[in-house]
């Protein structure tokens, strides 16, 4: 993230123009700092978790809408 969209976030997280669940600067606030550290050592794979709750939710991760919980689909797999 640069630092002009950093700000930007920052600002808007301020101003109440972007609601805290979907501003990315607070995506982390609450994950334990443990978690962070594998996160950033690789030792977790962060698409994969992301992509596993995409799937959980039972929306297509390329079109972002509802498809209904389709288990062992090929459209779940990361790249």
């Amino acid at each position: 993230m640069t630092q002009e969209l950093l700000n930007y976030y920052r600002s808007a997280a301020s101003l109440g123009l972007i609601p805290d669940e979907e501003n990315p600067i607070f995506l982390f606030n609450q994950t334990h700092t443990d978690l962070l550290i594998d996160i950033i050592n690789g030792k977790i794979d962060l698409a994969q978790l992301v992509l596993l709750e995409i799937r959980n939710r039972g929306v297509d991760p390329k079109t972002g809408k509802f498809i209904g919980w389709r288990m062992g689909e090929d459209s779940y797999q990361v790249a």
